[in-house]
């Protein structure tokens, strides 16, 4: 296993790599230290947004780092591989901003995603625009991904109880708007394992014949946003 991380890796890794995906260069020196093939890739990277990122970083970390690590590391993945990426639940309206989204997605360099970015800050938004924008790239790189064999998935979570939740509580104003925007049906937060569980079997063989999809990992909320049983964010 090879772990990329800003922060100091202390897993039992067989190479542990630094890395800012906020800086293009720092991605492409990280890849240039990985040799051989990559048959699994999963990424996890994200930060919540304000107070301590403003709208583009958020933009360039969650969306623009994230599809460039993933762009670096394809040619390593090799036929039958798969890649799983981690959106969010707060990403499922993203269809109301398909055209612009699209227009981020056809975006070819790290530098020329930083500038729609700029240019497009109603819908580079931060945390809402960057997980919008990741459902969107994995349903259209995926399909062009399938010419190789290759699969690209995106997990998307709900509330979960890891050290990020009390910046979104923050972001959002309080616990209490979390809880009833995104809140599970189960009455609580996940855990780290009910998400973690779901992203490896995207990458396993049990999923062998899915790509493209954003796996919504809830316990049943998009199931009632969908059909109107409760509010949410489409």
């Amino acid at each position: 296993m090879i772990a990329l991380d800003i922060a100091p890796i202390s897993l039992p890794v067989k190479q542990a790599i630094e890395v800012d995906i906020s800086d293009p260069r720092s991605i492409v020196a990280a890849v240039r230290q990985i040799s051989g093939e990559i048959p699994k890739v999963f990424v996890c990277a994200g930060v919540p947004g304000p107070p301590r990122f403003d709208a583009l970083e958020t933009m360039i970390v969650n969306f623009v780092g994230v599809r460039q690590v993933i762009e670096q590391l394809l040619p390593k993945v090799p036929r039958g591989g798969a890649v799983a990426l981690i959106s969010s639940i707060a990403g499922v309206g993203y269809a109301k901003n398909l055209a612009k989204l699209e227009e981020l997605c056809a975006t070819k360099t790290f530098e020329s995603a930083v500038e729609w970015c700029k240019a497009n800050p109603e819908i580079a938004n931060g945390y809402l625009g960057s997980k919008q924008a990741l459902i969107v790239y994995t349903k259209l790189r995926a399909s062009e991904l399938v010419k190789r064999e290759i699969r690209l998935n995106a997990l998307l979570p709900c509330p979960t109880d890891t050290p990020m939740l009390p910046q979104f509580y923050a972001q959002a104003g309080g616990q209490e708007n979390v809880d009833k925007f995104l809140q599970s049906p189960a009455g609580r937060a996940a855990t780290a394992a009910e998400m973690g569980d779901p992203l490896i079997l995207l990458n396993s063989d049990a999923a062998r014949f899915v790509s493209g999809i954003a796996l919504e990992v809830d316990y049943g909320y998009c199931g009632e946003v969908h059909v109107g049983v409760r509010p949410g964010l489409l």
